[in-house]
């Protein structure tokens, strides 16, 4: 019976594709538009716009990986449909990580500090020469002093870099402070100031805590813009360039930052930092603590558990966890897992599977490329060594693209 109905289907598909294809012959034949026409186009965006809701939902609900919650980031189940109230987890008294949305965001302030830093023009900032002058500081004393604090520590930050110094979670949370008091939310910063706090040592917690939140609140901003219509900026309209000191105007839309705190509060997760380079595993020997969002979880052996870039994974007492493609992960007692350092508790066998794949990706195999996207935290490493030794290969260039996206 079931072969009977697939063949049914496949004959329907092939029937309705020799369809399309008279239609477009004929359409042809007679001069007249072949697929975009007046009546089709709409329909042809209708339908794509259904599909990419339909995969993003599809994309948050994986099957085998834990849900994110509000307080906490994200619940713990086994992954079999059962119930995450029923794993046993025990939630440790959180580290000091404002969680709220923050009051200082009105609508009057985004329009200031959406004035004073345009629109992409962050990243020239803290990676060029370019500097955050004096025109279009806001005028009132208090925001005016943020302003300033905020071009200092980039300065400050800029020397560090002159001067090949590392960074701390210190210095770390002076930017982003002194940022969000602007008030400035920008996901570009947070990915940025993210690819130093990585590499630090024992993780830092906090930090990653703060840039969760940073990143929630620029996702929030993001979404209530839907509701409220987007920030406008005017644009230099003369064919002759602007003249020194012009600055576009933003336009921030009525009820943008309460749109914004409802979104928060509703639970607006951090964008792509939610779902992409995760890992997903599941407790065999011993326990560990999952740090999220400046909070920390209990997971007992049996449960699942998935490692975001955010995360940070403890095993106070030594830990066994098992991944579908990199097999057993060993840590050690007071072991420390993130998403930047899981190569180091790669087994011989994991290692060997990793480097297979950077090499048939090298090699331009699609399919090894696809692998490496679900395992990016482990393979990062081989990736790069792998581009860097040959960049001229075939599938280098995709390696690069899975990389940006690692990074930022």
């Amino acid at each position: 019976m079931m072969r009977w109905m697939r063949s049914l289907r496949v004959a329907a598909v092939w029937a309705g594709a020799a369809w399309i294809a008279l239609a477009v012959l004929v359409r042809m034949a007679r001069g007249e538009v072949v697929v975009m026409s007046s009546y089709a186009a709409p329909v042809v965006r209708i339908v794509a716009l259904v599909l990419v809701f339909v995969a993003s939902c599809a994309d948050r609900l994986r099957p085998g990986e834990p849900q994110a919650s509000a307080e906490q980031g994200g619940e713990l189940s086994p992954g079999t449909g059962v119930p995450a109230a029923e794993v046993p987890v025990v939630v440790e008294p959180g580290l000091p990580v404002d969680r709220a949305f923050p009051a200082e965001v009105t609508d009057e302030a985004l329009a200031v500090a959406y004035g004073w830093i345009p629109p992409r023009s962050l990243w020239g900032v803290m990676t060029r020469s370019g500097r955050l002058g004096d025109e279009g500081l806001p005028v009132d004393e208090p925001r005016r002093t943020a302003a300033k604090k905020f071009a200092a520590e980039v300065e400050a930050f800029k020397t560090r870099r002159q001067k090949n110094e590392d960074e701390t979670v210190a210095t770390l949370r002076s930017l982003i402070v002194a940022a969000e008091g602007v008030p400035l939310y920008d996901a570009w910063l947070a990915g940025f100031l993210w690819g130093y706090a990585r590499t630090i040592k024992p993780a830092p917690v906090e930090v990653l805590g703060r840039l969760e939140r940073h990143l929630r609140v620029a996702h929030a901003l993001t979404l209530a813009q839907a509701t409220t219509g987007p920030v406008e900026f005017s644009a230099w309209r003369s064919k002759a360039g602007p003249p020194p000191g012009w600055r576009a105007t933003a336009t921030v839309p009525a009820g943008l930052a309460k749109a914004a705190r409802r979104e928060f509060e509703n639970g607006a997760d951090a964008g792509a930092w939610e779902t992409a380079a995760t890992l997903a595993f599941k407790i065999g020997a011993g326990s560990v603590v999952l740090v999220r969002r400046g909070g920390e979880m209990s997971v007992a052996a049996g449960a699942a558990v998935r490692l975001r870039r955010l995360d940070v994974i403890r095993a106070p007492a030594g830990a066994t966890l098992a991944h579908a493609t990199l097999g057993a992960i060993v840590m050690a007692k007071g072991g420390e897992l993130t998403a930047w350092n899981v190569a180091e508790f790669l087994s011989v066998e994991g290692r060997a599977r990793v480097q297979g794949l950077v090499d048939a990706a090298l090699a331009g195999d699609a399919d090894a490329l696809t692998k490496l996207e679900e395992v990016l935290p482990a393979a990062h490493g081989v990736m790069r060594a792998g581009v860097e030794a040959r960049p001229d290969a075939p599938g280098a260039a995709g390696l690069r693209t899975l990389l940006t996206s690692f990074d930022e």
